[in-house]
């Protein structure tokens, strides 16, 4: 959640061009109804286990969305349900590489070289009770989410349980960056935080030599995180903060997918009136 912001920042391109505007304060929060919860509870929960039948199985809870997909045609099939973000997970998680499609392979190899002959995975998320337009970040921290169990499970974080490496946590944001574009609305800048625990201030950065963006544009792709610690925010603040916060969900939101796909798309094409446009 952005206790502060830098209005629609989080389209990767517009922090790219203007690095030094790009700065949100950002929390990561429990969430609960009044009256309804017992207590507030993480606002997503993602499951991942090996089933026995050669299968990806993608389960939406909140979307009431369930396949079992058999192809790897189906797997780069985005508009084919409401598991778009599952499968761009899973893409981006390398499980599926990118470079596959298209190959003629088949998906029940892939998963045998994986978990074994005649086995497959089931993948599972669950937003708990967060309405759609929101703005509290759902896509891009479920992506990141789904992609790091996946990262977990394949060997490919040091540790199966327990807290991420810096160098993991920015691996995992870089894919779920790239998942947004794969099959979200290609936000996210400023809702990456969910990758990192608690209160943490979230910065572009200019391009420097050793960036691949240098030369290419103003600012980095990947932002910095500081995570603020006890000492510059003590057990004290983040209690009268949180005493304080009353959270008010007015759907004002809810079309902001095809607002980032249009933003995105004119920043693209270098549409003229557009690309002066927002140097105003």
């Amino acid at each position: 959640m952005d206790l502060s912001h830098s209005g629609w920042s989080d389209i990767f391109f517009l922090g790219m061009d203007y690095p030094e505007g790009a700065r949100v304060l950002n929390v990561s929060v429990d969430l609960g109804v009044r009256g309804r919860d017992a207590s507030p509870v993480p606002p997503i929960e993602v499951y991942l286990r090996v089933i026995d039948e050669p299968v990806l199985r993608l389960v939406s809870v909140d979307l009431k969305a369930k396949a079992d997909v058999t192809s790897l045609r189906e797997v780069f099939d985005f508009g084919r349900d409401y598991l778009g973000l599952l499968k761009a997970a899973v893409i981006a998680a390398g499980i599926v590489p990118p470079g596959i499609e298209g190959s003629g392979k088949k998906l029940s190899r892939l998963l045998a070289r994986l978990v074994g002959p005649g086995r497959g995975l089931e993948l599972v998320s669950s937003v708990n009770a967060i309405p759609k337009g929101s703005r509290l970040a759902v896509s891009t921290n479920l992506l990141a989410a789904l992609i790091g169990v996946l990262m977990r499970a394949t060997g490919q974080t040091n540790s199966l349980t327990g807290p991420l490496e810096e160098h993991e946590r920015r691996l995992i944001l870089a894919r779920a960056i790239l998942g947004e574009w794969i099959g979200g609305s290609g936000g996210g800048w400023q809702d990456s935080g969910g990758v990192w625990p608690g209160i943490k201030l979230i910065t572009g950065e200019a391009a420097a030599e050793d960036d691949p963006e240098f030369g290419v544009s103003r600012g980095r792709l990947m932002p910095s995180h500081h995570v603020y610690d006890q000492e510059e925010i003590p057990a004290s603040a983040r209690e009268a903060l949180q005493e304080s916060l009353v959270l008010v969900h007015g759907g004002m939101a809810q079309n902001v997918g095809p607002i980032l796909e249009m933003v995105t798309e004119k920043y693209l094409l270098r549409s003229a009136e557009e690309w002066t446009g927002r140097q105003e």
